[in-house]
This record gives C-alpha cells, structure tokens and sequence, in this order.
C-alpha cells in the first residue's frame, strides 16, 4: 500500500495543485490530510472545495477549529486573528459545515477497503495500526506540538500504534519510538509528519508531502516548487499588503 500524507494547506491553492500533481504522477492508493485546511492563506474555498471533490480523509487542525468556531478567534495572534475572522466571513455555508464535521483523530479505517488488506508491516501478516492527528494523539484538543524526539516518544509510549502521523510544526521528519533508531526500518514504530503544504517554517518555500510504502515499509519526503506569486496575489482579497503575504507565507 502506497499512502501519501500532505498537511497544513493553509488555504494555499497553488500549493496544493502543485502538490496534487506532483503525487497523483505516482498514483498512491490513497492520501490522507492532517488538517489545517484553512488559516494563513488567502483562498479557503477553493483549497475545501478541492479537498471535498477528491473525497480525502482530513482531521481538524487548530486553524480549522478557530474557523467552525471550536476554538476561539482570542487564541490566535495577528495577523493570523484577521485571517481566521476573514475565512469565516467567507467561507460558503457547504465548506464550513465540512470544517464542522472534522474528527480530531482517524484511524485505518478511513482508508479504501481495497487498500486495508495491504495495510500489513512489511514482510508480515500483522495488521500496521495507525493513527492519524493534526497535533498529539494525547489530548489532541489541546494542539501540542511535537516537535522534539523526545515529546514523540513520549507519545509513543503511551498509544497503542505502529505508525502516527502528525501534522502542525510544518517541519518534515519522522522519529523511532525507540530510542537509537534513525532510519525507517521493518518492526519499529514512528512518528511522522510530512511537513506543510501551504506554509513551510524550515528556510525551504517550497510545498511539502511525505509518500510512504507500506508493503516495501519505506518514506519518502518531497518539496514542490509552486508558484507563490499567484497566492501573494491572492492576498489582496483579504486587503492585506505584500509584506503581510509575505510574513504569512514564509517567503
């Protein structure tokens, strides 16, 4: 089973077309979003209308729940507290409902029957247990970020599963629960975040999405130049100046 994960799209339209054509050249067998659909960029509908019209899987990120109004707009910073009040302004009724009925965590499940038979740790017939979450599969609500080995560890002791990938800190990496390992390898048990499509805080613009193969049990992480001028561009809807964009974009 090839699965491919992309995360905080940050209503970043030409980032995620990019993404999208760049992974539907190696044709997995299904892709997973781990939410922050919207926040930060400027064109929230028409990133939730491609989602919804591709039909894939999505948690809800902390973006996502200050836009449907489970997280108060209070907790978020200039000028993302603008966006956030902007996106809910103007999403379509359709979009913010979809937002409405995000789930926190998904697990296997949510994947295409047809692929859940190969959902197999390599080499074996034990069933890979996977979780999906935008943050931390501990109280997911409270929006941790894991972004140290050690919080992935921690996390990893305390679940029941093979393999979590998380979202949130839009920096790519994947870490063994046990302390020593460094590569993805057969029998061992990760954390894995793909990095951020829309909104990348590693020095590198470009967007990003994580591909893994779960019969031959490997992953493989890629950056997708986009063309970031036409979401600078797309800034002006929200009455933003370049800089603002620019500042929100990471460019």
């Amino acid at each position: 089973m090839r699965l491919a994960l992309i995360s905080d799209l940050h209503a970043n339209l030409a980032a995620f077309e990019a993404v999208l054509a760049h992974l539907d050249a190696q044709a997995p067998d299904a892709i997973v979003c781990l939410g922050d659909l919207v926040g930060y960029g400027p064109q929230p509908n028409e990133v939730v209308d491609l989602v919804r019209k591709r039909g894939i899987p999505c948690v809800e990120g902390n973006h996502d729940a200050g836009v449907n109004g489970r997280m108060p707009v209070g907790h978020f910073r200039e000028p993302n507290q603008s966006v956030i009040q902007w996106t809910r302004d103007h999403l379509t009724p359709d979009n913010l409902a979809f937002l409405q009925s995000l789930p926190l965590i998904l697990d296997a499940s949510c994947l295409p029957p047809t692929t859940n038979p190969a959902c197999r740790q390599a080499g074996t017939n034990t069933p890979t247990t996977i979780l999906f979450v935008h943050s931390s599969p501990i109280e997911p609500e409270k929006w941790t970020y894991l972004n140290s080995a050690v919080k992935c560890r921690q996390v990893m002791e305390q679940v029941d599963a093979d393999l979590v990938f998380v979202g949130h800190t839009h920096i790519q990496g994947f870490v063994a629960a046990e302390l020593g390992v460094f590569g993805f390898e057969k029998g061992e048990r990760y954390v894995v975040n793909p990095g951020a499509v829309g909104q990348n805080r590693d020095g590198d613009p470009r967007a990003g999405y994580a591909m893994l193969d779960l019969d031959a049990w490997t992953c493989d992480f890629h950056k997708i130049s986009y063309p970031v001028q036409e979401t600078l561009d797309a800034y002006r809807s929200l009455g933003m100046d370049a800089a603002t964009g620019r500042r929100l974009l990471h460019v």
